[in-house]
């Protein structure tokens, strides 16, 4: 398909997705709240599945991610935090928020971005809120990321930072938690930490998991039209950039294929209306036939990692997991 087709046949997919939202919008109450409903639509208005569907912008923005994540970390700008945070840099950067000896939990965040970006100011809200309602510390690793990375070195610092954290405090008040793409590298790092023979994080919680790098399950197609953000074949391509020269299929990477008995309290909240829930349906399924203690939330009509964003739906999952994290 030419340039011009493309971009007439982005445009027309674009005007049916806002005129269905549009219309959902007029239901209101029906599934979801009205601010949900405004929400998805800026983020079809934003372009950035455009943006990954259009191999020469999916270029450019992974040249632009690589520029930027070469820049050393620096506090989060233009986000105003109700809780204290501050940029450690041993044994590696993070950003820690509202460090606390007396906190009951420790979370340690790691954030999604189709394993190119750094957080973004959304994860920077959503944590705020996050560590004040529960009164937790939460920890946001600087990982590494592609193209000049891959996840082999995202999996030993990661290693090194887990080893360093539960030498400090109880394995069981650790939390790892995640959304998207981070997600996936959360899950193939706990399966990969009980093949080791390593203690298990508390818990495990998932916001729209990528659980297989090549988005293989036939299902997806169904709900490619509704997911108003990811476009299948772009992630494709930039989960190539972070496999390297390793088989895609391999657990670390795609850890839907991989062991999961030893998980522990495994939480995950997908919505209806993105391509990775087909996936989280199955881990879900996987997990509970395993005997892990599992509680997957469906969010009927909600778009991918919904509980970032500020909706009224997001502060119901900040004061449940407030609420499980209290019983931690």
């Amino acid at each position: 398909m030419d340039r011009k087709n493309f971009d007439h046949h982005i445009l027309a997919a674009m005007a049916d997705n806002l005129g269905n939202s549009l219309r959902e919008m007029a239901r209101c109450g029906h599934s979801r709240s009205k601010r949900a409903t405004l929400t998805e639509m800026s983020i079809q208005l934003s372009g950035f599945k455009q943006t990954l569907a259009d191999p020469q912008k999916r270029q450019e923005l992974v040249e632009s991610c690589r520029q930027a994540n070469r820049e050393p970390l620096k506090m989060p700008a233009n986000v105003q935090f109700s809780v204290p945070v501050k940029l450690v840099t041993t044994p590696y950067p993070l950003i820690w928020l509202n460090q606390n000896a007396q906190a009951r939990n420790l979370i340690v965040y790691l954030a999604g971005g189709a394993f190119i970006q750094r957080p973004l100011k959304g994860h920077w809200q959503f944590l705020n809120r996050l560590a004040k309602a529960a009164d937790a510390e939460i920890v946001v690793p600087d990982y590494p990321l592609a193209p000049d990375h891959d996840f082999k070195d995202a999996y030993q610092e990661l290693l090194d930072l887990y080893k360093w954290l539960y030498d400090q405090r109880p394995v069981s008040s650790i939390i790892l938690m995640s959304d998207s793409s981070g997600a996936g590298l959360a899950t193939g790092f706990c399966e990969n930490l009980a093949q080791q023979g390593l203690p298990q994080p508390g818990r495990l919680v998932l916001i729209s998991p990528w659980l297989d790098l090549q988005l293989g399950n036939p299902l997806i197609k169904k709900y490619a039209a509704k997911d108003r953000l990811l476009d299948q074949e772009g992630l494709r391509a930039l989960g190539k950039l972070w496999a390297g020269q390793t088989d895609p299929r391999d657990a670390r990477l795609s850890p839907l294929n991989g062991p999961v008995d030893q998980l522990r309290n495994v939480t995950i909240y997908i919505g209806t209306h993105e391509i990775m829930y087909p996936d989280a349906i199955h881990f879900t399924r996987r997990l509970k036939a395993a005997g892990v203690n599992t509680n997957t939330v469906i969010g009927r009509g909600m778009f991918h990692s919904y509980p970032l964003y500020p909706i009224p739906e997001s502060e119901h999952v900040i004061m449940e997991l407030a609420r499980v994290f209290d019983q931690q």
